[in-house]
């Protein structure tokens, strides 16, 4: 486990250090910015280990290595691998929509419960955890609001 927002640091080090890492990351879109490269899991990389670990304690960049019963955690080859075949040509993982979007951006949309029912909204994409970017009317203006997914329909 790494210290926040210090995976790269925690990589170069320990590479540096002779350990083989695998650090994954992909490539998120956000409207109106360049793409960020994000870590696929934030504060982790995954360092093979033979025999010497104790280093890694006081490699810079890592706040502590996760531990099992017996030393290091181990992750199973078979799961690394998993994640590495989702690579693509630029080393990131690609992520796959689990469903297809119910709204298409820029339809129409109004809240069946909460505090929104009733306001004229449209649609905008999606967001993280099953929530959706709207831009909803009030006050008269446009205002971007992130709401659960299951609490709209189409207008």
């Amino acid at each position: 486990m790494t210290k926040p927002n210090c995976e790269n640091i925690a990589v170069a080090n320990l590479k540096r250090q002779g350990y083989d890492c695998y650090f994954p990351r992909f490539a998120q879109d956000v409207p109106g910015k360049a793409t960020l490269i994000r870590p696929l899991f934030p504060r982790y990389v995954f360092v093979v280990i033979a025999d010497r670990w104790y280093s890694i304690r006081g490699t810079r960049g890592v706040s502590y290595p996760l531990l099992g019963e017996n030393g290091p955690a181990i992750i199973p080859d078979r799961i690394i691998a998993n994640i590495r075949s989702r690579e693509n040509g630029k080393g990131l993982i690609e992520l796959t929509k689990d469903k297809p979007e119910r709204f298409s951006s820029g339809e129409k949309v109004k809240a069946t419960e909460g505090p929104l029912t009733g306001i004229d909204m449209i649609y905008q994409g999606m967001a993280p955890h099953d929530r959706v970017r709207v831009l909803a009317d009030m006050l008269g203006r446009q205002v971007p609001i992130v709401i659960e997914e299951k609490l709209l329909t189409s207008a």
